[in-house]
């Protein structure tokens, strides 16, 4: 077997007391994880303790490259690592960036905007019920939905995503060939297929208490935004929001009431500066700021800018005697009236219609029609220039 840097970079992942800042401290001074693998322990020791150092020589014995990827390849795991193209950049310069991660399934795509939503696992059914709405909603926008899988809102955010047809991506405190807690296993299986499962912890690692605090930085670094939708005053969900605001993440807070102790932390951030999110529109408005999203588009025709320039050409009027079929667009116009409407009132009135659009799709073709001055646009929801 030919090895790779890739393989090398896995194997000192997995080098038992080397963390992130001791794989700083050794590939920073512009060593590969191969030369590292290479060094003798007396270079070793110029940067590690004795103990890493030892760790590092019994690795090295131990550790079989060929069976470690064909471990990872059995189970459909992938592992990426900052040598890697697609490794996310999001994670690249947070405090305690991980050197690599676990994935099953797919990573979020950076260019779609991406919402983290997270709460009480004890929620209560005000809590499920704005859990499901926002996971929905936001889905359906077609915003990524990022959260930890866990019991609660967690888990009932990103089923409502994955059950309106958007992408979800769960971060795991365990190995992302375990799922937990074992009663998720529906949204686990449905992460892997729509989504992706994300790790910083090897396959077969189990659940361990202090896991969980940690991989909140990556929930919150894969987003846009945070969005808190249940949680006491002082919570784990509190360790994710500061993580957060650590990062530069903007957070918005469901409020509550304030008899209700399950509300006493999102009433406390609002209270400190944070956004109100009463729907996913509130989110949503955001978020396309955040992205710089209502950038108009450059004046250099291009292929995407004559789709536009043709849409804009589009009568709604016209009975296209030529045509044997209406068009999405001009079904759109048609739904779309005065009186603002969101992009998931749309995407049931076409299905309504017979009309098979997905929701890329959807909010491709919205935008398109927004440039080019058929409707216009308020965050999530649209309506019809008059």
């Amino acid at each position: 077997m030919e090895l790779k840097e890739k393989d090398y970079a896995m194997w000192l992942f997995n080098v038992e007391s080397i963390g992130n800042a001791s794989m700083d401290k050794l590939l920073c001074s512009g060593l590969s994880c191969k030369d590292v693998y290479g060094l003798s322990s007396k270079e070793l020791s110029k940067v590690l303790s004795h103990k890493q150092v030892e760790n590092i020589e019994r690795s090295r014995y131990s550790w079989d490259f060929e069976n470690e990827k064909n471990k990872l390849l059995s189970k459909g795991i992938r592992f990426v690592s900052r040598i890697d193209e697609d490794f996310p950049d999001k994670l690249k310069n947070i405090p305690n960036a991980p050197f690599a991660i676990y994935v099953k399934g797919k990573l979020p795509d950076p260019n779609v905007p991406s919402v983290a939503v997270v709460g009480a696992r004890m929620c209560s059914d005000y809590g499920r019920f704005m859990a499901r709405q926002f996971g929905r909603d936001l889905a359906i926008a077609g915003i990524q939905v990022i959260s930890g899988m866990a019991r609660g809102v967690d888990g009932i955010a990103q089923n409502a995503a994955v059950a309106a047809g958007g992408a979800s991506f769960g971060v795991l405190g365990c190995g992302v060939d375990i799922c937990y807690p074992p009663e998720n296993k529906e949204i686990y299986d449905a992460l892997t297929a729509s989504g992706g499962l994300i790790s910083e912890y090897p396959p077969g690692m189990e659940p361990i208490a202090k896991f969980f605090p940690l991989r909140n930085r990556i929930i919150s670094a894969l987003a846009d935004v945070l969005v808190v939708v249940e949680a006491r005053r002082k919570s784990g969900t509190t360790i994710t929001v500061d993580t957060a605001l650590e990062q530069g993440r903007e957070v918005f807070a469901v409020p509550g009431r304030a008899s209700d102790r399950l509300s006493d932390g999102c009433n406390y951030l609002i209270s400190q500066g944070a956004g109100v999110a009463i729907s996913a529109a509130d989110v949503i408005d955001r978020i396309w700021t955040v992205r710089g999203r209502y950038e108009a588009p450059a004046n250099a025709p291009s292929q995407e800018e004559e789709k536009e320039l043709a849409l804009c050409n589009l009568d709604p009027e016209d009975e296209m005697n030529d045509q044997p079929e209406v068009s999405i667009e001009e079904e759109i116009l048609g739904i779309v009236d005065i009186i603002p409407v969101s992009s998931s009132f749309i995407l049931e009135e076409l299905y309504k219609k017979g009309k098979e659009i997905s929701v890329p799709q959807l909010l491709t073709t919205l935008m398109e029609l927004t440039y080019c001055g058929k409707i216009a646009q308020n965050g999530a929801y649209y309506r019809k220039i008059a």
